[in-house]
């Protein structure tokens, strides 16, 4: 068991609700399994107290935090310092307080590029993606699939206005890297013939909304690499039809895993337990699976 006494390091998650967050799960079992007198503990918070929340880590000493919806553009003003990335996505999900100072970070394309890469062992570099929803996932995951050499880059979204708005990111940073913006009243079978990888970066799928499909899956052929970035279910109605029509699969919980241990190196400057981390997920998520049944 974590032991807490004066000595424990704090670390945490802010964001409202935060009813479902895994990180806890996630982070105490990697400090658990090194042994690291550390805690992480979720930090529900809400929106007129978001500045005193984030002067609050740093008088009570925490050594940094995660930060999740529907905070991770908002918190930005209030930090003293941010990365490059994460000014150029225009989201943070980890804060690291350093001499406190508030250093804002984005490990979330990170986290999908590394599940991307290890989980489906796919390289990016010269790849037609394709990509549906243009929120704060799917920007962070655009910017480091162009920082990874991709070749194209379609954004298909509901509105189009944030379709375009993304794309013109891209071109902006990324001159090399063919994008295209559209809506769903396009035609999108030339996409999604163009594209290698279909990437899933909205909400539908998961909760209340877990028997709705993002886009139509007739679209969908045998040479894809159908990623969702939802996590629970662990296999989305999505996943299930692009499974049988013949397509490989890639869900949500490499992501997850990867942007969690990437903020766990930024705060411990440790080499995160990659396969504990995993296994204490898996069995969150399978325990939720049983309660809910």
């Amino acid at each position: 068991m974590l032991r807490i006494d004066g000595q424990t390091k704090l670390t945490g998650i802010i964001g409202y609700p935060l009813r479902y967050t895994l990180s806890p799960v996630l982070h105490n079992a990697a400090f658990q399994h090194l042994s690291l007198n550390w805690c992480y503990v979720p930090l529900p918070v809400e929106r007129p107290f978001l500045h005193q929340a984030l002067e609050g880590i740093k008088a009570l000493n925490f050594v940094g935090i995660n930060v999740t919806m529907p905070y991770k553009e908002e918190v930005i003003p209030f930090l003293d310092e941010i990365t490059s990335y994460a000014r150029i996505v225009g989201a943070v999900n980890t804060i690291h307080v350093k001499g406190h100072r508030l250093i804002g970070y984005n490990t979330d394309g990170r986290g999908f590029l590394a599940s991307l890469q290890k989980d489906a062992k796919f390289d990016p570099e010269g790849k037609n993606i394709l990509i549906v929803g243009a929120g704060g996932a799917a920007r962070s995951i655009a910017v480091s699939l162009a920082l990874a050499g991709a070749g194209y880059i379609a954004i298909v979204n509901r509105t189009l206005r944030r379709a375009h708005s993304l794309g013109q990111l891209l071109q902006e940073n990324f001159p090399s890297c063919e994008v295209e913006a559209m809506d769903f009243e396009a035609d999108l079978s030339y996409v999604f013939l163009k594209a290698e990888v279909v990437i899933n970066a909205t909400p539908v799928g998961m909760g209340p909304r877990s028997g709705e499909l993002p886009f139509p899956v007739e679209l969908l052929k045998p040479k894809h690499l159908v990623c969702d970035l939802i996590y629970k279910p662990r296999e989305t109605l999505l996943l299930k039809l692009a499974k049988e029509k013949g397509a490989r699969t890639l869900g949500g919980l490499g992501m997850l895993l990867h942007q969690g241990a990437a903020a766990f190196e930024i705060w411990t400057n440790l080499e995160p337990p990659i396969a504990v981390m995993r296994k204490a997920l898996e069995e969150a998520l399978e325990e939720d699976r049983h309660g809910e049944g």
